[in-house]
């Protein structure tokens, strides 16, 4: 039945199996609600280019979309637990991959909304309204449990302490405990955990996340940021501060970027192979230059939130090589230059 579809009744299956109207595909792909409504009454076809980026949007093959082959059904299987656990009565089991790195997003969000629920409790109830206290004084706690929160995925130590640290602060002043704790303590508690850890890695039982280290600037790497080109497909992480990673291979298949923060740039001008490439940028709250070279052309499409996507420069016009930007950028801004 999948082979007697055609072009247009596939596009519209695999759109409503997203939830998207005509509209909103349209803004994917970059044409107009008009278009894809010919494409899907098969008065029109998508242009050749088009077709990577529609399946990739869609989550299938373009040999899927075109009906070469059926359409799979794309089944995501949690930890299929052993027999042996079956038998013994545990049934429930589920694993967390981390695919996309969206941690320092959320952890800034939720500090957002604290923040602001808490300006709105102390606008309108006593709770937050202790004698002598200022609105300083409980937002700074909950910044400190927020940069914590922030620092968990990567220091789980300096994560747990900041946010116990922030959230005492904050229970200090808003109602007031029988005891204070002086930063001695902090320090000894930090101290003591510091040492537990690293007894545990000593003995094996206590595994660092991987990390690669990046070319910064040109110069050695002065910090550490998620990074791997594996299987050349782009992959990298970058919080906070200034980076630059230079793409040490002539031929990208894919690239996965997330920033929040900082100035960042990727250079793939060593590039001469792109294929089928999809670059997908997640910028929040910081600034990321990618470096082209002029002989790809880029077809974008992004979502923006009060941020901005240029272009500086153009590709060369006979450019053979194409590539895919989806982007989503937040309160930052990016960049593609030649």
């Amino acid at each position: 039945m999948e082979q007697q579809m055609t072009l247009g009744k596939r596009i519209a299956m695999l759109r409503k199996n997203q939830g998207w109207t005509q509209e909103q595909l349209g803004e994917k792909v970059g044409v107009s609600a008009q278009a894809v409504s010919k494409w899907e009454n098969d008065i029109a076809c998508p242009d050749i280019a088009t077709l990577p980026l529609l399946a990739d949007l869609f989550g299938v093959t373009t040999d899927e979309l075109l009906g070469i082959k059926p359409i799979e059904p794309h089944v995501v299987v949690l930890d299929k637990e052993p027999e042996a656990e079956k038998e013994s009565g545990k049934h429930f089991n589920m694993t967390f991959t981390r695919e996309d790195g969206h941690w320092s997003t959320i952890a800034l969000c939720i500090t957002a909304i604290l923040v602001c629920v808490m300006l709105i409790l102390r606008s309108t109830t006593p709770l937050f309204n202790r004698e002598g206290v200022t609105t300083w004084s409980y937002i700074w706690p909950l910044l400190i449990f927020g940069l914590g929160l922030v620092s968990l995925r990567e220091n789980v130590i300096f994560g747990v302490v900041a946010m116990a640290f922030g959230a005492y602060e904050l229970v200090w002043f808003g109602w007031g405990v029988p005891f204070e704790i002086q930063w001695y303590i902090v320090l000894l508690f930090f101290a003591v955990a510091v040492l537990l850890k690293t007894i545990l890695k000593k003995l094996g039982l206590w595994k660092d996340r991987n990390k690669s280290h990046v070319e910064i600037n040109g110069n050695a790497p002065n910090r550490v940021c998620e990074y791997s080109d594996e299987d050349y497909r782009l992959n990298a992480e970058m919080d906070f501060g200034s980076n630059k990673i230079v793409y040490p291979h002539d031929t990208l298949n894919g690239a996965n970027i997330e920033t929040n923060f900082g100035n960042h740039e990727i250079d793939l001008r060593g590039v001469r192979m792109f294929n089928n490439c999809v670059i997908k940028a997640d910028v929040s709250f910081g600034n990321v230059i990618i470096l082209l070279p002029r002989h790809v052309n880029i077809i974008k499409s992004t979502d923006t939130a009060f941020s901005a996507v240029r272009v500086s420069g153009c590709p060369d016009a006979d450019a053979d090589q194409t590539a895919y930007l989806k982007g989503d950028v937040n309160f930052g801004n990016l960049e593609l230059r030649y």
